[in-house]
């Protein structure tokens, strides 16, 4: 009784060893294949190649649709890396919603939707989207920060503090970029905290030196009425960036606010109205110029009469106000 079992389970494994080993050499030969293409698209990716990587991907998701859920997450997070990098958002946003359906509990492909909605402006969604992550784990990073830019971006910058903040004490011993800095300096300037700001645009600084943050600290000293400074990190910044439109018109609306170098701010917005007549806010500073030199209102009047030809009747001093606080803020 014992030998015919043995026999018979001798036999049926003969019979189908043949199955089994043919079953398990095309799984390895699924997975080998898989991989290099995984290899193909962050090579691709790697150099810049985002067509390439968006094809190889595209091809994995419909040939591999059953793929290990490691393998899919590759794949989906460098397809819509691809069109990210490209610019290409929407369809990114689409890649990541999909992958989020596939993985609702990544963290990874979670933090890149949030990213994309921020993006997009989609502040609410991502809040959402980071909120999700810190519910699976508390200690992610990357969603602390991304709840501080998110507030950051609807104006809620005590609340973005908060978030910056937290996430600083929690990279405590790493070297952070200048762009995070960059940004808490600018949550701590809009509280009204302007000596943390300084701070920290300092230490943004000493990380890079970008114009942005040049002209941050150019617009803190300005709010502190420290002319001196103010202009002194303003024409760094424009050393940094001579063909940053927004600096160059800053320092020309700066100088127009003075009655003693109005003339200089008037003749800088001569300059960008030459290439561009329609520049309201070049328009503004030559107006604003000739009021502190005293010119006869027909002067000036011409250059409010044009904003409001671009404008409409929504005119001046909503637009002075606005403009003002633009830049001493």
């Amino acid at each position: 009784m014992c030998l015919n079992k043995i026999s018979f389970v001798l036999a049926a494994f003969l019979l189908f060893f043949p199955f089994v080993r043919a079953e398990a050499l095309f799984g390895f030969t699924a997975r080998a294949a898989q991989n290099e293409m995984i290899e193909q698209v962050s090579a691709a990716y790697a150099e810049g190649d985002y067509k390439t990587a968006e094809e190889i991907s595209r091809e994995f998701l419909v040939k591999y649709p059953s793929a290990s859920k490691k393998r899919l997450k590759k794949v989906y997070l460098f397809l819509g890396g691809a069109y990210k990098a490209e610019g290409q958002y929407d369809k990114a946003l689409l890649v990541y919603n999909e992958a989020v359906e596939f993985l609702p509990k990544d963290e990874d492909v979670n933090i890149a939707l949030g990213g994309i909605y921020l993006i997009g402006g989609l502040t609410d969604n991502a809040k959402e989207i980071y909120r999700r992550v810190l519910a699976i784990n508390k200690a992610n990073k990357d969603a602390v920060l991304g709840l501080a830019r998110a507030h950051y971006e609807d104006g809620f910058f005590s609340r973005a503090t908060m978030f910056f903040k937290e996430y600083e004490e929690a990279s405590a011993g790493e070297e952070l970029p200048s762009s995070f800095f960059y940004y808490y300096a600018m949550a701590q300037y809009f509280s009204n905290h302007s000596d943390l700001a300084l701070e920290l645009a300092f230490k943004s600084l000493s990380a890079e030196e970008t114009p942005d943050t040049l002209m941050l600290i150019a617009k803190i000293y300005k709010n502190s009425a420290d002319e001196k400074n103010a202009l002194k990190y303003l024409n760094m910044a424009l050393d940094k960036a001579p063909e940053r439109t927004d600096i160059y018109l800053t320092k020309a609306l700066w100088l127009a606010f003075d009655k003693d170098t109005a003339a200089e701010g008037g003749k800088m917005a001569d300059a960008v109205l030459l290439k561009d007549g329609r520049d309201k806010l070049a328009l503004f500073i030559k107006y604003l110029s000739l009021e502190r030199l005293g010119a006869s209102e027909a002067q000036s009047s011409v250059y409010l009469k044009k904003i409001t030809d671009l404008e409409g009747d929504q005119l001046i001093d909503k637009l002075a106000d606005k403009l003002y606080k633009a830049v001493s803020k």
